[in-house]
């Protein structure tokens, strides 16, 4: 845990004082079966600290600055319940691998793939999420799903939390957000927004955004925690290429 909160503080520290990676706030409470792709990332104390999506029977799609410093034996997986702290069926990693062009600094290209040692015995609770391939424009509805604070220093949350939000284009994103974390939002980055005092909160890193059934991105990073600034993910039809040849799925 020390390794992660650390981490968190470099990658904060390189953002600026406005911007946190990791960070559902003003969200609702989930039902058992609703989310079936989401999964939860645990270090070596069974404690929760990103989330991740299944996209296939050995493998779920977490952002990279969740797993960078770590090695595969230090964490593993939990799916198939929405209550943090119980149930759920729990997968140990064969493998994790970074995108090639992540950048720490910027959280530029910001995923990463997890493959479970074993396949994941899928059911009504447990199901893969399907990438999604097109452009995602501006003023489509998403949601959001995950186990983060629910305000600025609270505990995370015990059942799964989800939030339906609006996209945004990249351009009024970054017109958002102060001049210091404009340029963390890229080209391969998608925005979100639907008002002051709701959004994603620290331990949301690496959850699933999705849009018509289909996972269009993942929870890179955020200004703490709900201040009324667009939530920036990284876009998974940007990288679905990558992920489709790495994986083979």
């Amino acid at each position: 845990m020390f390794q992660y909160l650390l981490a968190v503080c470099l990658i904060s520290s390189a953002l600026g004082n406005e911007a946190q990676s990791g960070r559902i706030v003003g969200g609702r409470q989930a039902g058992r079966g609703q989310f079936p792709f989401q999964g939860s990332l645990r270090n070596l104390k069974n404690s929760h600290f990103c989330g991740a999506a299944i996209i296939g029977d050995r493998w779920l799609l977490t952002a990279a600055h969740c797993t960078i410093g770590n090695l595969p034996y230090q964490l593993r997986v939990v799916v198939g319940s929405v209550d943090r702290t119980a149930g759920g069926v729990s997968y140990n990693l064969a493998q994790i691998i970074e995108h090639p062009d992540f950048n720490e600094l910027t959280l530029d290209n910001d995923l990463a793939l997890l493959k479970t040692v074993y396949p994941i015995e899928m059911s009504f609770f447990v199901q893969p999420v399907v990438l999604s391939g097109n452009v995602i424009p501006a003023g489509i509805i998403a949601t959001a799903s995950g186990w983060g604070q629910t305000f600025v220093g609270s505990g995370l949350a015990t059942m799964l939390q989800f939030m339906e939000v609006r996209t945004l284009n990249n351009y009024e994103c970054k017109l958002r957000h102060g001049l210091q974390n404009r340029e963390k939002v890229h080209t391969t980055s998608l925005c979100t927004f639907s008002r002051s005092g709701q959004g994603t909160c620290m331990g949301d890193s690496g959850s699933p955004l999705v849009a018509n059934s289909e996972l269009v991105g993942i929870v890179s990073w955020g200004v703490p925690c709900a201040a009324g600034k667009p939530d920036v993910y990284t876009s998974v039809p940007a990288h679905r290429a990558w992920i489709k040849y790495t994986t083979g799925i």
